[in-house]
């Protein structure tokens, strides 16, 4: 991942431009959760191919499909994975505290 993707000190223009859709989400997250290549969690094996859901990798040797959100802060989401980014990006680039009734209105 370039330093240009790392969304520090990013305004809510940028963000909106990147974040679209959900699919742009599971993109970036897998970019930060498989950065240093995908070790199973199971066998420690390194190889995989296409898991079941979209975005999940199942290891070759042992068959574990690991789900792209697993094991991260979006594990078992209820929601639109969007949402969630939308939420973390408000409350990490919120100067003072937020209240909940600021986040009902993420979107």
């Amino acid at each position: 991942m370039s330093a240009r993707d790392k969304f520090t000190g990013v305004n809510s223009i940028t963000f909106n431009k990147r974040f679209k859709d959900d699919a742009d989400c599971y993109e970036y997250l897998s970019l930060i959760k498989w950065e240093n290549g995908f070790i199973c969690r199971k066998c420690n094996y390194a190889k995989y191919y296409k898991g079941k859901k979209p975005f999940s990798r199942r290891c070759s040797r042992c068959k574990y499909d690991e789900s792209l959100t697993a094991n991260t802060m979006f594990n078992k989401l209820k929601f639109s994975l969007l949402i969630a980014f939308h939420i973390a990006f408000k409350i990490s680039t919120k100067k003072k505290e937020m209240s909940s009734l600021e986040l009902l209105i993420v979107r």
